[in-house]
């Protein structure tokens, strides 16, 4: 019979070989593991990434049109006669009263002189005949004839007065002559047009605004006027067009600018950016723009678990060198090399870069 302890330590031996041979089984797999994840890091697609945060930017509305005067004005004569005055010159600046031209008033002067004198032959007339009524002496007829003849010489008293007024026709508003229409010597009759004249302070440029936009306009919002000669002024929405054009589908909208040293002329091409609502937006290059299979711009995004995303975005403004967007998270992973090689869904390696 063999010695029991010969047979114990075999076994003990047998056990350790099969543990220790266990042990390396398992150390294999956990190398073969390593190379494996290692080798499918390698295979990944590399992308350069930014870390983008969205920024509050207004929404501009854009809109092209012209300056145009306050108000026009066609002057015309309230009398009649021969012109014997010219005093305002073409396109030179008038005050309110400046005087435009004179109309003769000789033969008024005697009418009024004569109108004048009967005024105080009836007032006389009239005091007269009241102290005798109240004597009793006076029958209470005459009494009302004298007034009303007192009456009459006031009235004509006052429009002759008038009409000698009207003789020096003068400007109702400050502006510029844009044209006088009559020389002196001409004669004119009553309603004849005599002058035109421009209000340029304020300016008003006039645009139109397009169906889709107009419900962000407001009056008294602030607007930046860019004109065709290089001059950039900020103007106030002061009329804003409560029907559209059948024709055009767009608004007319008013913009008022302030133009009282006069360096601003009407007819002029403008174009009017209006600040609107507040957005969240990006601005991005062109060159970041993806479309999905089904045909959406968007832009693709790396996720925290590296996995590619697609957002459809919406334009919201754009210039020459790239476009504010909305439709992203408040903060993304946004890829900015080598998006046109993955798709959604994709697994890549980011590499984090400065947009450009």
């Amino acid at each position: 019979m063999k010695n029991p302890y010969i047979i114990a330590l075999a076994f003990i031996v047998i056990l350790c070989t099969w543990m220790l041979s266990g042990l390396f089984v398992e150390s294999d797999k956990k190398s073969n593991s390593d190379l494996l994840n290692n080798a499918q890091s390698k295979d990944l697609f590399s992308v350069e990434i930014a870390q983008l945060t969205a920024q509050d930017k207004s929404i501009l509305v854009t809109a092209q049109g012209q300056s145009e005067p306050n108000r026009v004005v066609t002057i015309r004569s309230q009398t009649f006669g021969n012109v014997v005055s010219v005093k305002a010159k073409e396109g030179l600046a008038l005050s309110t009263n400046d005087v435009i031209i004179s109309i003769d008033i000789q033969d008024r002067m005697l009418v009024l002189e004569q109108q004048k004198a009967l005024l105080k032959l009836n007032q006389k007339t009239y005091e007269r005949v009241k102290k005798l009524e109240d004597k009793k002496f006076q029958s209470e007829g005459e009494v009302e004839t004298a007034f009303a003849n007192l009456k009459v010489s006031e009235t004509n008293v006052a429009n002759i007065q008038r009409d000698i007024k009207n003789t020096t026709i003068v400007s109702p508003l400050s502006g510029i002559l844009e044209k006088r229409l009559v020389e002196e010597g001409d004669y004119i009759e009553v309603n004849t047009p005599i002058a035109i004249v421009v209000e340029n302070h304020p300016l008003v440029v006039l645009v139109t605004i397009a169906q889709q936009d107009i419900a962000n306009v407001e009056k008294e919002m602030t607007a930046q006027v860019d004109f065709a000669n290089g001059v950039s002024r900020q103007g106030s929405v002061r009329y804003i067009s409560p029907r559209a054009n059948s024709s055009t589908r767009t608004f007319d909208v008013e913009i008022e600018i302030d133009n009282a040293n006069g360096s601003l002329r009407s007819g002029i091409g403008a174009k009017a950016q209006i600040p609107t609502k507040k957005v969240k937006a990006y601005y991005l290059s062109p060159a970041l723009f993806s479309l999905s299979d089904s045909g959406e711009i968007g832009v693709k995004t790396v996720n925290e678990q590296d996995i590619v995303e697609f957002y459809p975005v919406e334009l919201v403004q754009s210039d020459s060198n790239g476009a504010w967007v909305t439709g992203l998270p408040d903060t993304a992973r946004v890829i900015i090399t080598g998006q046109g090689f993955v798709k959604a869904g994709n697994k890549v390696k980011p590499i984090t870069k400065q947009a450009q």
